[in-house]
Formats: structure tokens, sequence, C-alpha cells
């Protein structure tokens, strides 16, 4: 990839053409390879980018209008990242600037660019991704469980150890200690990852021990959890933030919409279906994704109006048919993971100035926020649980360990269901 220093300060391309570009890359990208988790970044930040230059009347794209942006949308220097977060965010300018130029881009950022197969582990590691590949998880969750395992085996190698049969108690407390590079979020997610390798290694008998031998899991009690949740007037300096003169603000809108008003989960949102929506009855039916459930909830007057206009005035005539939520730029399908909601709550929340330092801030702590204004409201536990999807009220019940001074401040007005 091209260093930042390399970078033109001069004419890329015109505005109107950088859609088609996107769209060129992001195959390009699909058919090198790279992961979905990869792609939908990609194409979230490009679609942003051409979102600013439309806003802004910004007829032809160079490299100081990327830097514009980069400091007005996330507020970091283009030039000067000081995180893998910042890192992330520009990538995909990078990508697009040299794919534009010449036609490619060297590929130094893939997942499977780093990670070799060690030959004495290549008939384990084969089995393991048979195992994996049977598991009911999404593509992503399934990356990261291989990828997981293959560092692990990489590691194995280069300390010597050639078969499984020589690991001891220590070694995958070792690796953990070398991960000292890592995020403590992605060194747990390892942990996981690895703790279901050894089940599956010891079922198998290639390992001495199992995977809660060799991390013991410590049930803690929901109920001792505080939930994050925002005030009446957090909320509706969110919602209010919002620009819906964009195809994109609609977007962004009518998905805030869902989670602020109903409490959907991020997962249900961008599987949403237009089939799922009975506008003569004025109600939305769908399965959870995280239970299979069917659950069915009021088409409030404040979720059916944004949903329309945006349906009407922002979505891609040319989109899924299936999908009501689709990405701006071709093929204009749906969003693959709920990675999209995270980032368009965040920016939200950022632009709004809403201080979330210490608290969760992403779609399911609106999700909490809907919940915890209800019991505020004295809304019934089982109504409550009704509304959330909850197959228990001992699920919901977990909110009621929210301080009861924060109840008092936050009651939203709570729709009639």
């Amino acid at each position: 990839m091209i260093g930042c220093n390399k970078l033109k300060e001069v004419f890329i391309m015109k505005t109107k053409d950088l859609p088609n570009v996107a769209s060129a890359l992001i195959e390009k990208m699909k058919s090198d390879g790279y992961s979905s988790s990869r792609i939908e970044d990609t194409t979230w930040i490009l679609e942003h980018f051409f979102n600013y230059c439309v806003k802004h009347d910004i007829v032809q794209v160079t490299v100081p209008i990327a830097v514009e942006f980069v400091k007005e949308s996330f507020g970091f220097d283009f030039y000067n990242t000081t995180s893998r977060f910042q890192t992330v965010l520009r990538r995909p300018l990078l990508i697009l600037f040299e794919f534009e130029e010449f036609g490619n881009y060297k590929k130094t950022h893939q997942r499977g660019s780093t990670t070799k197969i060690p030959l004495v582990y290549e008939t384990v590691y084969r089995e393991f991704v048979d195992h994996v590949n049977l598991m009911p998880i999404g593509l992503k969750t399934r990356e990261r469980k291989i990828w997981s395992f293959t560092k692990y085996l990489e590691y194995l190698e280069s300390t010597g150890i050639l078969t499984l049969s020589q690991i001891e108690y220590n070694t995958v407390h070792e690796y953990i200690a070398s991960l000292d590079g890592f995020a403590p979020a992605t060194v747990r997610v390892i942990k996981t990852n690895l703790r279901e390798a050894y089940d599956w290694m010891y079922g198998k008998k290639y390992v001495r021990f199992s995977g809660r031998q060799m991390f013991p899991v410590i049930r803690k009690d929901p109920r001792n959890k505080l939930l994050s949740h925002y005030s009446k007037e957090e909320i509706r300096q969110l919602v209010s933030c919002i620009d819906t003169e964009t195809a994109a603000g609609k977007c962004v809108y009518a998905i805030i919409c869902l989670l602020t008003y109903l409490g959907m989960r991020a997962g249900d949102v961008i599987a949403l279906k237009f089939r799922d929506i009975d506008w003569d009855k004025g109600v939305i039916s769908y399965s959870q994704q995280k239970t299979g459930n069917p659950l069915t909830l009021p088409l409030l007057d404040e979720v059916k109006f944004p949903l329309l206009d945006y349906i009407r005035n922002g979505r891609h005539e040319s989109a899924d048919p299936e999908y009501i939520f689709v990405t701006l730029y071709a093929p204009y399908t749906k969003y693959s993971c709920t990675s999209s909601v995270f980032r368009m709550v965040e920016k939200c929340m950022q632009t709004a100035g809403i201080d979330y330092e210490g608290r969760h801030h992403g779609p399911h702590s609106l999700r909490h926020s809907l919940a915890t204004n209800m019991l505020a409201e004295n809304v019934p536990i089982s109504a409550i649980s009704n509304i959330m999807g909850h197959s228990s009220t001992k699920t919901t019940e977990i909110y009621l360990t929210v301080d009861e001074t924060h109840l008092k401040e936050i009651s939203l007005e709570v729709p009639n269901a």
C-alpha cells in the first residue's frame, strides 16, 4: 500500500465516479479473499466518504478532501494515526487511492496473509476446520475460531512442540502471555476460542487437558451486572442529531429509531425483510436472530415514517428486493454484520455530544435503555419481557439491577403496545 507521505495532493477522481470505483474495489477485495468484516469496514468508510463529498458539494475528490473528512468525521490526523482503530478507519481511503491510480493494491492486510499452517499440524488443522464448518455460526465467527487455532499451532511449532501430545498445562498460558501486543478484547476472544479448541482436541484424545481445565469459567450472576443506559434527554439528543437530508442519513435514522423505540437487536435490524412488516395491521413480525423465536412488535409512527422515508427516498431503486437495509454502493446488498450498526450508533453519539465514557455505547445499550425506561414507568415485567422478546422473565429481571436514582431520571415515553 502506498505510504501517506507519497500520496499525491492533486485530483484523484470525480465525486460522481466514486461509487463505481468503490464498487469495483469491493469486488476486487472479494475476489482476493478478504474477510467479510474487512469488506464491511471498507464499504462503510467509503459510503460515508461519498456522502461527505455530496453533502459538501465536492465535485473532485483529492487527498486534502480525504484529510478533512477524517478530521471532521473521526477527529484524528490522517497522516498521524495513534491507534489501530484509527489505522483501520484510514486504510480504506488509502486502498481506494491506490486502486484508482494503479488499478490494484498491495494485499498486505489480509488475515490469511500473515497466517501459515505448520506442515506438522496440517492434518489436525484440516480436521478442526471441518469441525468448525459444521457449527451453526456466522462466517465472521468461524473465521475467528480458525484464525485463533492456526496462530496457536504456529506458536507450538515455533517453540519446538511438534506433536500435540507434547503440550503441557502451561503451554497455552505461556502463549496467552506472549500476546501482550494484542488488545485485551482480542485476547479474550482468543482465550474463548482456544477453550473450545481444547475441548475438541480433548474429545479427540489429542491432548491431556480439556478447555474447561485450561480456562476455568467463573460464572457471574447476571443480576449483579449494572447495564449501561442513557437518559431521556440523551436519547432525544441522539435521535435529533441525525441529518435526514441524505440517503445515508435516512438509513441511519430509520435504524436508530428501530433500536430506540422498539429495542430491536442490531442483528434483527439488518436482517429485517419487507415481508416482516404488515403496514395495514401496523406490526413488525420476525424470527429473532439470537433465539429463533418469533416476535411481533407495534409499528409505531416514530418508526413507520422514518422507514417509509428511507425506503422511498434513501434506498437505491435497484437494491436487493428482499432486505430493507442495504449498502449505499452496488450491488446494494444487505449489511453482512452488525459492526456497521455499532459504528452508526457510536458516530451519532459523538455528533450529539453524548459523554459515553465508562458506558457501553453500541446498539444494545439503546435496547437496555428502553427496558429500563419502561421499568421506570411501572410497566409490568412480563410486558417488558414480551417487548424485549425474552423467553423468560428471569432474563428481563437483569434490568431491575439498574440504580433507582437513574431510573427516575430516564423515563422515556413508553410506546403503547
